[in-house]
This record gives C-alpha cells, structure tokens and sequence, in this order.
C-alpha cells in the first residue's frame, strides 16, 4: 500500500483517487477551496464536476496542503495547468529531497514555453518529477471503465514504481524515458482538437475529421522531435491516442469548447 497526497480535488483528481484506492492505496485529496472541502467531505461527490463518482469514507479530504504533502510516497499534481507553478511553489517547503511528484494535468506554460514538469522541476528541484498521461477521460476512469495510459519518468526506478501504484485490472500502465515527447504530444493535441471543432461547425464530416487527425499527429510529431522528443512517442498513447479521444470523445472540454464554437459560427454566418 503507497501513501498518496492527491494534490488537486477536480475531476481528474477524483476519478485517480478513486482509482487508487481501489487499488488498496490510502488517499488524502487537497483542495485549496474550502468550500469544495467540504462539499466532498459532507456529500462525497461532487455533482457538478464528476456527477455519479462517490468518494469512499475512508479517502481523506482537506484544505491543509502540508499534511497533504508530508511523508506521502507519492504526490500527484492534478490541479488545473495555470496553476501548476503556484501550487509546486507553495508545496515546495513540505517537499522531502527525492520525493516522487507525478504531474496529471496537461499544457505548456504560456509566459515562459516550458513544460509542466519543467515548471515543477523549476520549483521543488528537490523533487523526483514524473508525468501521467494519455486518452483517459475523469469521467471514465473514475467509473473503472477499462483505460491505458503510459508514466514518464527520468529513471527506469521511478517509472515503474509509479507504473505498479496506478496498474489496475481496468487501469494499464505503460512507461518511458521520454517525458517531454509525452508532455509535448499531450499539449499540442489540443490545438488539432480545436480545428476539428471548426470543421463541425462548418458541417463537415468524418472525412475531414479523419484528415486533420492523420495530419495533425504528422505535423505535431515533427515539431515534437524538432523539439527534442521521440518520434514513437508521437504514435503512442500519448500522441495518436489523446489526439483521437479529444477529437471525438463527448467527454472533453474540448469538445465543449467545440460546441461553442459551432454556435458562433452560425451567427457568424447568419450576419
């Protein structure tokens, strides 16, 4: 059993606690809202985010960071991508030397380009930084529907240490090196995702969709290597998979975001 400090109480953050311990793990959620502390204390399930998807009594819920963070083996960063470096700042002082911090959230730092796990790496240096990622929907993961995901890490230890604490029967755990091609492909994903909202606006189908699709991963596999990721992580789970699932999945706020903009485009179209 691994101590987990689950730092971030949103729905990916739900749906892995949930899934760690189920797995036998003992898992302590940090909120920096109190007011979600204790909607997820007194109802455990927050309905508007992950409706359906119960917290077991025995998974802690609390507004302190540092008990949160203190002697876990394993802290995951589940907090949303504007906010990673603020958080890691405040964590930093509660933080042991070598301590594991799996990044979940997904992004490029706007003000600076660097990767999430860079921008953590930035401020807790005294950290063992690893990155979780690939086609996995809160919705789904917190419900057990059967996913596959890869952990990348800086050393083959870590990797699979993190890859035996998240393996579940309907949870797959692959690893590898390659930590910026997977940050990197779970990034620039989102933009080919946009473009495929924009062709459902415009009333295109699935021919276009399958198009920038297959092109979009080409084009992001050349400005992932160019930038010093592997070229098979771009055809991974990391790559080709999360592009597929933002692309079609009814789960993504991508797909949400897609839904607006398929209402402006017909006012747009109507002037």
């Amino acid at each position: 059993m691994a101590e987990i400090g689950m730092i971030g109480a949103g729905s990916w953050g739900m749906a892995l606690s949930v899934l760690l311990h189920n797995s036998g793990h003992q898992v302590t959620i940090w909120s920096a809202l109190k007011e979600e502390v204790t909607l997820l204390t007194e109802k455990r399930e927050n309905a508007e985010k992950l409706p359906g998807v119960v917290l077991d009594e025995k998974i802690g819920v609390t507004a302190d960071l540092e008990s949160a963070v203190r002697g876990k083996d394993i802290l995951v960063l589940a907090v949303p991508s504007p906010f990673v470096r603020s958080t890691a700042a405040n964590m930093k002082s509660y933080v042991a030397d070598h301590q594991i911090i799996v990044n979940v959230a997904k992004g490029i730092e706007e003000s600076t380009l660097m990767t999430l796990s860079q921008v953590i790496e930035d401020e807790v240096g005294q950290a063992d930084v690893a990155v979780l990622s690939g086609p996995s929907h809160a919705e789904e993961v917190g419900r057990g529907i059967p996913t596959t995901i890869v952990v990348g890490a800086h050393s083959r230890k870590t990797a699979e240490y993190v890859q035996n604490v998240f393996m579940s029967p309907v949870f797959r755990v692959y690893t590898s090196p390659d930590v910026l091609g997977i940050e990197l492909g779970a990034a620039l994903k989102n933009v080919v995702a946009l473009a495929a909202g924009i062709a459902d606006g415009l009333g295109y189908g699935d021919n276009t969709k399958a198009a920038l699709i297959t092109r979009g991963i080409s084009e992001i596999a050349r400005l992932g290597t160019a930038m010093g990721g592997k070229a098979e992580t771009f055809s991974g789970l990391s790559g080709i998979g999360d592009l597929i699932v933002t692309c079609a999945s009814m789960h993504s706020m991508i797909i949400q975001q897609r839904k607006n903009s398929l209402r402006l485009i017909r006012l747009w179209l109507r002037v």
